[in-house]
């Protein structure tokens, strides 16, 4: 089981709580202190404070790409 903080962009999660439109699998579209996601039902964005969303998260159905350590010069 991957660790609810291990997110990455483009990772596709299943929360705990329906959203309003019926769906349950979001897309993570925005990293730092709130997570930005896009329902893959109905594509609306929320934005989740980095704590709730651990709590919330069920499952990890999809991994995003690994993006590689920014070069520091």
């Amino acid at each position: 089981m991957i660790d609810p903080t291990d997110i990455r962009l483009g990772d596709i999660v299943r929360m705990r709580k329906v959203h309003p439109c019926g769906g349950t699998d979001w897309r993570v579209v925005r990293l730092g202190t709130d997570i930005g996601l896009i329902c893959l039902t109905c594509q609306r964005k929320v934005l989740m404070p980095r704590g709730q969303f651990a709590k919330q998260v069920k499952l990890h159905l999809e991994r995003g790409p690994e993006t590689p350590p920014f070069p520091y010069h």
